[in-house]
């Protein structure tokens, strides 16, 4: 877990023991589960790098939105959103996924860890009534007019959608496309510990 280690700290992430002992016992989790469900397609350091070291790369951003609640849209075997629970005690937080299968699993390792301060809705987007402070979303697919509209809408007053994307030239190509929809965007660039790809990102409105 060297490489675990080394990336919390270029990350500058205050954690405690027993969050540590949580990263790691849900690192087991998806590696034991993953051949049943399909939950990544990486294994040892790159799975460590894509997934999780990429996941809480968001954690010291999203503390300065200071949310109450925070909805993981399409949280699939909980990217960031179980990750995010476990560094946000204080945080409640609603993993929204569709698949059963996946929610299966997300609820699974919910108990298993201990944690209290996440549910799992499985549900559409369109179905979710609540209001949130916070929406993360991971999902690999472009920030187009449909979901960012169902994004927005279970957005509170004043809250947020935080995305994890990619390269920030096909972001703003995306922004091209939905900037009648936003009244507010930021791209923040992001270094993932050990991972080549560019990262940014996306803070909508």
């Amino acid at each position: 877990m060297s490489i675990l280690l080394d990336g919390l700290l270029e990350l500058k992430l205050d954690y405690t023991p027993a969050q540590l002992n949580l990263i790691e016992e849900y690192i087991e989790e998806v590696m034991l589960f993953n051949p049943k469900y399909g939950l990544v397609n990486a294994t040892g350091d790159t799975f460590i790098i894509k997934h999780i070291l990429d996941s809480l790369s968001g954690v010291n951003h999203i503390k300065s939105f200071k949310p109450q609640t925070i909805a993981d849209v399409g949280s699939g075997g909980g990217f960031p959103g179980i990750l995010l629970g476990i560094m946000f005690p204080d945080v409640e937080f609603d993993l929204i996924e569709r698949s059963g299968k996946r929610c299966n699993f997300l609820r699974n390792a919910i108990v298993s860890l201990g944690i209290k301060n996440v549910k799992v809705r499985e549900l559409a987007v369109e179905d979710i009534k609540e209001k949130f402070d916070l929406v993360t979303f991971r999902a690999f697919t472009p920030m187009e007019k449909p979901i960012t509209e169902c994004l927005l809408s279970i957005l509170s007053e004043k809250g947020y959608i935080f995305a994890y994307k990619g390269k920030e030239i096909t972001i703003r190509e995306e922004l091209e496309e939905i900037k009648q929809l936003i009244s507010f965007s930021n791209i923040i660039n992001v270094k993932v510990p050990f991972l080549d790809d560019e990262r940014n990102f996306l803070v909508l409105k």
